[in-house]
């Protein structure tokens, strides 16, 4: 048995479909931000893939959001209003945007561009200790990799269990970025998943590692990228 994920990915755009699908509260999101086209052509994914999968009108759909942590419906983990059973995780860049959706599992995805993760303070923000040794002997584009490969590794499980930048991604510790994608240990005071399945992303873009995590003790069959 697996549990199955539809993947789908998108090149950041500015075209007025994309804004025409989203609802009255997205585009004021969109307006608030410095660069709405990633959010826009994020949010419109969304909704075209979940659109596809149900049978329903992409602009028509309603969601709705509930924090993990301390519950609150203002922000937090967004799902879809009726439809139960159906979960979906968005990310994105300044220039892609990936949507992962799986029926019966919690999800997450995270996408990150090589160039973000050429940072100095890179181990601090994001590594436990024991991890750092996973990293040692490799530099330039291949470091810029690694790091990319981990830090998605940690925001998707984050994102599937909804605790997002609650937790300090150093205390999620993942398998080097040579390994296969596992979740190691737990260190948070958070209560840890009682399972997690992790796979790393084959993405059409070179510059960008992804990963997508399921809250599952299945082995993840990724579908549609």
């Amino acid at each position: 048995m697996s549990a199955r994920v539809i993947v789908r990915e998108a090149e950041v755009g500015d075209g007025t479909a994309d804004l025409a699908l989203l609802d009255d509260g997205e585009r004021a999101r969109a307006g608030r931000k410095r660069d709405a086209a990633p959010f826009v052509t994020g949010h419109a994914l969304v909704r075209r893939t979940l659109g596809d999968l149900l049978g329903r009108d992409p602009a028509s759909l309603s969601f709705e959001r509930r924090c993990t942590t301390c519950r609150s419906e203002l922000h937090g983990k967004p799902s879809l209003v009726d439809a139960p059973g159906w979960h979906f995780s968005l990310s994105y860049t300044s220039s892609l945007a990936v949507v992962a959706v799986a029926e019966g599992t919690d999800v997450g995805v995270d996408t990150e561009d090589l160039t973000d993760a050429d940072f100095e303070g890179f181990a601090d923000a994001t590594l436990a200790r024991e991890e750092i040794r996973g990293f040692e002997g490799l530099d330039g584009c291949d470091l810029l990799i690694a790091r990319a490969r981990v830090w998605a590794r940690k925001e998707a499980i984050l994102k599937a269990t909804g605790h997002g930048l609650v937790v300090d991604p150093s205390e999620v510790l993942v398998s080097s970025p040579l390994d296969p994608p596992e979740l190691l240990a737990w260190r948070a005071e958070e209560p840890a998943p009682p399972a997690v399945s992790l796979v790393d992303l084959d993405l059409t873009t070179a510059n960008h590692r992804a990963a997508v995590a399921g809250l599952t003790d299945q082995p993840l069959e990724i579908l549609g990228t």
